[in-house]
C-alpha cells in the first residue's frame, strides 16, 4: 500500500482529500502545520507528497526546493487554489512531479498519482539496475595509471564527446567503455557493443547500419542495425582497427551527419548516438601505413583514454585477485577466502601478456581446484602451468626431420596462443600469417583450446 504525505493549512481540505484517498486503499498521513514538514517528511517514508501551495509561516515552493535535496526520488505534486501559470512553471522546473488547481478534479487526482507512483517504482528498478551493472562492469585499482584511467572516465562522461580507448587485449577497455556509459546522461539508454574484428567486413556493414527485406538476396526479413539499436544511447566500436578503409568512409559520414543509410532505404534515419571506438593496435601508425583513414582518426580521436597493462600497474594484482576470488568462489560454491602473501607474489611476478583477461582466467582456475580456504604457491604454479616438468624435445633416433618439424610447430603455434590468451587474430599477426591460415594449421595439428 502507497504512502502518501499530504500538507496543507485548509484542515477541511485535508480531511476530504484524505477520504478520498483511503478510499481508494492509499495509506495517507495528513498535515496541517506546514511549519513541521521538513522534519515529517525527513523522519518518515512515503512514497508521494501532495503539497499546498500557499501556506502561512512558509511556503510549498520553498519546502518543494527543500524535500527535493533531501529525497530527490520521491515525487511531489503541487496543489494550489490561487494558481498562476509562472508559479506552476516554476514549480515544474524546480523539479515537482505535477501541478493541479483547487477545487481538485477527484479523477484527474487519482491518475496523477497512480503515475507518479509507477514512475517512482520504474525509477527504482531502474536505479538498482544501474547499480547492479555498475558492479558488475566494476573497475578495480588503486594504482598512479588507473587513477588517471578514472580520473579522465570522471571528467568525460557527463559530455556528449566522442572517445578513442587504446590498449592491448585483456587490460579492459570494454569496462572503461561501458564506465562512460553507465556515468553519463545516457545510462538508460542502450549500449550496444560491436567487434569490428569478429565479423566479416562485408557483413559488418549490414550488421551497422541494417537492411530492408529485399535489398540483396539472402535479405529475407528487414534488419535494424546497431546505430539504430544504439539511438538515443552508446554504441561501442570495439577493435576498430580491424574495419576495412570502404566502411570507414561510411562511419566517418555517420559521425559528421549524423545520419544512417539504411541499406534498401531510399532516405538516411537520423540517429543520436554517442560512439565510443577502441583499439589494441597503434591507429597512428596505421593512418601512416595507409590502413586507416586519417580523417576518421581524428574525429574519433576527439578524447582519447590509454589503458594501462597489467605489467604497469602491478600493485594492483593483490586487488584484482581478492576481487576475482570473491567472484568466483560464488559463482562455483567454493569456500575460497583469501590467497597467502608468497602466492599473491609469485602471481606479482607473472609477466601477464594476456593482462587482467589472463589473470582473471588463472583465479578461476585456481577457485575451481582449490582444496583448502587459502590458496597457495602451489596453486598459482599449478594454474600458471608452472609446476609441471618442461618437456624434452625428442632425439633423431626417435622422431625423423618432418616429425620433429611438425612437433616443433604445434608446441610453437600453442605458445604463441596461450601468449595471446587465444586470440586468433593477434596470434596469427605475431606469427606473420593470416588468421585462415593459422586456423588450417590449428585443424592439421589438432590444435584446440583447452577448457
Amino acid at each position: 500500500m502507497a504512502k502518501i504525505l499530504a500538507i496543507d493549512d485548509d484542515e477541511n481540505f485535508l480531511f476530504s482529500l484524505a477520504n478520498l484517498l483511503r478510499y481508494k486503499n492509499y495509506d495517507v498521513e495528513i498535515l496541517s502545520n506546514p511549519l513541521k514538514a521538513k522534519d515529517t517528511f525527513t523522519n518518515s517514508a512515503y512514497d508521494c507528497v501532495l503539497l499546498d501551495v500557499k501556506m502561512p509561516g512558509v511556503d510549498g515552493i520553498t519546502l518543494l526546493r527543500e524535500m527535493l535535496i533531501q529525497k530527490p526520488e520521491i515525487p511531489i505534486i503541487m496543489l494550489s487554489g490561487q494558481s498562476t501559470i509562472t508559479t506552476a512553471v516554476e514549480a515544474i522546473k524546480i523539479g515537482a512531479y505535477d501541478f493541479l488547481e483547487k477545487p481538485i478534479d477527484p479523477d484527474r487526482l487519482l491518475v496523477t498519482l497512480r503515475n507518479a507512483l509507477e514512475r517512482s517504482v520504474w525509477q527504482s528498478e531502474r536505479n538498482n539496475l544501474l547499480s547492479q551493472l555498475g558492479e558488475t562492469y566494476r573497475m578495480i585499482g588503486e594504482s598512479p595509471a588507473m587513477r588517471t584511467v578514472f580520473h579522465q572516465i570522471e571528467q568525460v562522461a557527463p559530455l556528449n564527446t566522442k572517445v578513442l580507448i587504446l590498449g592491448e587485449s585483456g587490460t579492459g577497455k570494454e569496462l572503461v567503455a561501458r564506465a562512460l556509459h553507465y556515468h553519463s546522461p545516457r545510462n538508460g539508454e542502450p549500449f550496444v557493443k560491436v567487434n569490428c574484428a569478429a565479423i566479416p567486413g562485408d557483413l559488418l556493414e549490414s550488421e551497422l547500419f541494417g537492411f530492408t527485406r529485399g535489398s540483396f538476396t539472402g535479405a529475407t526479413k528487414n534488419h535494424r542495425g546497431k546505430f539504430l539499436v544504439a539511438d538515443g544511447g552508446t554504441l561501442f566500436l570495439d577493435e576498430i582497427g580491424e574495419m576495412d578503409l570502404r566502411l570507414q568512409a561510411k562511419i566517418l559520414r555517420v559521425l559528421q551527419d549524423n545520419e544512417v543509410e539504411v541499406i534498401g532505404e531510399p532516405h538516411p534515419r537520423k540517429v543520436d548516438v554517442r560512439v565510443i571506438a577502441a583499439s589494441n593496435k597503434n591507429l597512428e601508425d596505421m593512418v601512416k601505413e595507409g590502413k586507416f583513414r586519417e580523417d576518421l582518426y581524428f574525429r574519433l580521436n576527439v578524447i582519447q583514454i590509454h589503458v594501462p597493462p597489467l605489467r604497469e600497474r602491478k600493485e594492483d594484482i593483490p586487488l584484482l585477485t581478492r576481487y576475482f576470488i570473491r567472484q568466483f568462489s560464488q559463482k562455483h560454491n567454493k569456500k575460497v577466502l583469501d590467497i597467502s602473501p608468497a602466492a599473491l607474489q609469485l602471481l606479482e611476478e607473472h609477466p601477464w601478456p594476456g593482462n587482467v583477461r589472463e589473470l582473471e582466467n588463472v583465479v578461476e582456475k585456481m577457485v575451481i581446484f582449490a582444496s583448502k580456504s587459502q590458496l597457495d604457491i602451489r596453486d598459482v604454479q599449478q594454474a600458471l602451468g608452472k609446476s609441471e616438468p618442461a618437456q624434452e624435445f625428442p632425439t633423431p633416433t626417435q622422431l625423423n626431420l618432418e616429425k620433429a618439424r611438425t612437433l616443433f610447430e604445434k608446441r610453437y603455434i600453442i605458445q604463441a596462443l596461450e601468449q595471446h590468451n587465444w586470440h586468433i587474430q593477434e596470434t596469427a599477426e605475431t606469427l606473420g600469417i593470416n588468421r585462415s591460415s593459422l586456423f588450417k594449421k590449428m585443424r592439421k595439428l589438432g590444435i584446440a583450446k583447452k577448457d
